[in-house]
């Protein structure tokens, strides 16, 4: 299924620009292809814990967003999903710049589809693995 210009805009407005969480963090939609998004954020002063790197649950945000953005990709319209498990290895610390994650579907069932993230930093460091998964409601 191709993803039509009309589509992404679609997606971008319903789970980007409309969706007030990730607006608040400040997602970026940077790239969206079949079975796959991309998402980056800059590193601000509020995504940072007290120890100066970026919060774990940010990261744990930008994750679920970006396999919800490739889910989004390859479904209809009118699709809705919602995540079940969510498992993440905090590899690197991420203290500025921009944080990128890299969302690839790796199984997309009648009902469970699971997706495979990585977040690097600016510098292409690997900060971040995780394995999540969806369900279709």
């Amino acid at each position: 299924m191709e993803i039509t210009p009309e589509k992404e805009q679609a997606i971008r407005k319903r789970l980007i620009d409309s969706n007030n969480y990730p607006r608040l963090l400040g997602f970026v939609l940077d790239t969206l292809e079949h079975g796959r998004a991309v998402l980056s954020v800059e590193v601000t002063e509020q995504l940072l814990q007290l120890q100066g790197i970026m919060h774990g649950g940010a990261i744990a945000s930008l994750i679920d967003t970006a396999v919800a953005i490739a889910i989004a990709g390859i479904s209809e319209p009118g699709d809705r999903f919602t995540t079940v498990e969510m498992k993440v290895n905090y590899l690197a610390p991420i203290n500025g710049g921009r944080a990128i994650a890299d969302a690839r579907l790796i199984k997309v069932g009648r009902r469970i589809i699971v997706g495979d993230c990585e977040v690097t930093d600016s510098r292409g460091t690997l900060a971040a693995k995780a394995l999540v998964t969806y369900i279709r409601i």
